[in-house]
């Protein structure tokens, strides 16, 4: 069975470590290789520039979750500029034209949650009917062309104009959302090309030691597991999140009582949703340390959302996540 992707990395490590110990026992010049079923021979240096590689990757993924979550939230900002001159449209289209043509040309609001074709469909049937509303006879008491006043939210007028430009500004950003999308697609594959080949090595590690350090049967007995040892589940600890400013998250939670206590894990992964497939360590703590974790890792771009668990670790390596925990770096942070 595959590793988890935010096991990959530690585990590696536990395998270098021990493969360290390995060669260090052998005589000078011999050093343990391990042997794949196709017949190639791995040695540790090689190992190593695995793991150095998913490092890598991983890193690569990150960036690219990154680029994928500011593309959705630039969406959405766009979505709620729209929205928000879409409802004042309507309401001068009820003030005043409510006895032309024009009037039956009327749309419903598009929910904010709404996709590309149902959001921009009715978007962009105002754009047009105030083109032609512009075009026609001004009711008594406006001035054509009609242009939207300012708001909160917007401190300049709009004019239909930059109505459809900001309309036209939708569709690219969902464009640009495919195309991040399909770089984390692409991202994710190399990643996993690199952990079926780390996996391979250490499956072939574990058949490969006991009969070439039979004679240290010590170091074959500590190898490193690629599974948990049988045993219980921990109990979840409850966990909180906040954003600490300028670009930092901050997790505090509660102790476990669970006798075969190891530590706790910080994991997470960029988005709005907790994901086992792109979740990483973090951080860990051990069992005495202060119940916190404060760490940049995801918040370093205004806008980006950062979705996080606390786990708990016990000796036998079987463990139990909080309740997925959700953080926002602020588009703008005061001074």
């Amino acid at each position: 069975m595959q590793l988890p992707n935010y096991l990959f990395v530690e585990t590696s490590n536990e395998y270098l470590s021990h493969w360290l110990q390995c060669n260090n026992a052998l005589p000078v010049g011999t050093p343990l290789r391990i042997k794949l079923p196709n017949g190639s021979l791995v040695t540790r240096a090689q190992f190593a520039g695995l793991r150095d590689a998913l490092v890598a990757q991983n890193n690569v993924v990150l960036a690219e979750l990154t680029e994928l979550d500011l593309a959705r939230g630039t969406i959405e900002l766009g979505k709620e500029a729209l929205l928000e001159r879409f409802n004042q449209f309507n309401t001068k289209l009820d003030a005043n034209w409510q006895r032309t043509r024009y009037f039956r040309g009327r749309q419903y609001a598009p929910g904010i949650g709404y996709g590309q074709e149902q959001f921009s469909r009715p978007m962009g049937r105002v754009m047009t009917l105030w083109a032609k509303m512009n075009a026609g006879p001004a009711p008594a008491g406006v001035t054509l062309p009609l242009v939207l006043p300012a708001t909160d939210l917007q401190i300049v007028p709009m004019t239909q104009g930059e109505f459809a430009s900001a309309l036209s500004a939708l569709q690219f950003n969902y464009a640009d959302e495919d195309l991040r999308d399909q770089n984390v697609t692409l991202a994710r594959a190399d990643r996993d090309e690199i952990q079926e080949n780390l996996y391979e090595v250490m499956k072939a590690y574990r058949e490969n030691v006991p009969g070439d350090m039979m004679t240290f049967p010590a170091l074959v007995a500590t190898m490193p597991r690629l599974s948990p040892l049988p045993g219980h589940t921990p109990q979840a600890v409850n966990a909180s999140a906040v954003f600490e400013a300028p670009d930092k998250s901050k997790v505090v939670y509660n102790a476990s009582n669970d006798a075969m206590l190891a530590g706790y894990q910080l994991r997470g992964n960029v988005g709005t949703d907790y994901s086992d497939e792109d979740a990483v360590v973090i951080a860990n703590n051990e069992p005495g340390a202060t119940r916190e974790f404060i760490t940049p890792f995801g918040l370093n771009q205004p806008g980006v959302h950062l979705a996080l668990k606390v786990y708990v670790i016990l000796t036998t390596g079987n463990e139990a996540g909080s309740a997925a925990m959700f953080v926002q770096r602020p588009f703008a942070v005061a001074a």
